[in-house]
């Protein structure tokens, strides 16, 4: 077996899904920071937000944790096969992001501080690294299941508006944690390093998860243009929440699908320029936004549309970023600052490979 090839092969596909994922959170952020919400429903405008809500939100930040998952079981196991202390130095990752999510925090505090939600929630992996994998996908199923299950009862049964964003909440979290926990059992299983062998699987999956997408793009359809007012309609948000599982499914599976077939390589290559600095463009795309809003003269309330404007102009830019960065360095400026406070005196080894 070529080991070198199934590293850059799993390497690449994850840069890939890393890159696709950003720009789908910096879609949301972008409409995010424009604040408006009053929209005709015969506008443009009206139909961006119910794609939005449907195929966006959540769904992005899910594959990120899901990829979360996937990098915390491959820093593991490197780890451990370089007889360093793992749970050790697992902590201290986890404990070093911290101060990057604070700093992403002050840059944007409207937005959902997801690196320090990943600090925090991230020490729930240490009990699972040692779990057979159908162990860990099992509580991943019970734990989305729940999920789903706390919100439909929310939409049928609650009306006051805080309980309402309350659960959202929480639905939020555990969505996050059983992301990480799937992401987790894909790492254990080198879904990656056997992609080619795995492809009938992927395939079966991207078709069931299709299946299962389909009946909540229909749902949310309807009920957004029965109850126009899109930020207060509980079910729509709530059908919203609910595909985020199928979604994730189905846009993994249809990526790895697309890398599989040679002639997507040059339209994924910008992808994996940012997905290698994934960090550093996440919290380069937030200090982005904060500063072309006001250079290009838009107030708060700018519409949807003004918003894909200005998700080209920054994803443009992360991507000439990366790669002129790329040329003369391994890593990004963040990741280089987390890798070294991460394994401390043992930063400087040589026989320590990059990690993701």
């Amino acid at each position: 077996m070529d080991t070198t090839t199934n590293i850059s092969i799993r390497t690449m596909s994850l840069d890939i899904i890393r890159g696709v994922a950003l720009l789908g959170v910096l879609i949301v952020h972008a409409a995010g920071y424009s604040g408006a919400n009053n929209f005709s429903i015969h506008s443009l405008d009206y139909s961006l937000s119910i794609f939005n809500h449907l195929f966006l939100d959540n769904k992005f930040v899910s594959i990120y944790s899901f990829l979360f998952g996937v990098g915390s079981q491959m820093f593991f196991s490197r780890v451990q096969q370089r007889g360093l202390r793992s749970y050790r130095l697992f902590s201290r990752r986890l404990i070093t992001l911290l101060p990057i999510g604070i700093i992403s925090m002050l840059i944007a505090p409207q937005v959902t501080p997801i690196l320090v939600m990943y600090s925090l929630l991230g020490f729930i992996l240490v009990p699972f690294f040692k779990r057979k994998p159908r162990n860990i996908l099992r509580i991943a199923g019970i734990l989305a299941l729940c999920n789903m299950i706390l919100m439909i009862g929310t939409m049928v049964f609650s009306s006051a508006f805080y309980i309402t964003l309350l659960m959202h909440y929480i639905y939020y979290i555990l969505l996050i944690v059983s992301m990480f926990l799937l992401g987790l059992f894909v790492g254990k299983i080198d879904l990656f390093q056997q992609l080619s062998q795995q492809m009938s699987i992927i395939k079966r999956i991207h078709k069931v998860s299709l299946f299962l997408s389909l009946p909540f793009v229909l749902g949310g359809v309807w009920i957004g243009y029965i109850n126009p007012d899109v930020n207060e309609n509980k079910f729509l948000l709530g059908i919203g929440d609910l595909a985020s599982y199928p979604f994730v499914i189905f846009y993994l599976s249809s990526m790895l699908i697309l890398y599989n077939k040679n002639s997507f390589v040059y339209i994924y290559k910008p992808l994996s320029y940012v997905g290698r600095i994934s960090l550093t463009a996440y919290v380069g795309h937030l200090l982005l936004l904060k500063l072309l809003i006001p250079l290009l003269g838009w107030a708060p309330g700018y519409t949807l549309v003004q918003s894909l404007v200005l998700v080209f102009i920054v994803f443009t830019i992360l991507i000439i970023f990366s790669f002129v960065w790329m040329q003369k360095f391994q890593q990004g400026p963040l990741e280089k600052v987390w890798r070294f406070f991460t394994y401390g005196k043992y930063a400087s080894s040589k026989q320590l490979s990059s990690y993701k």
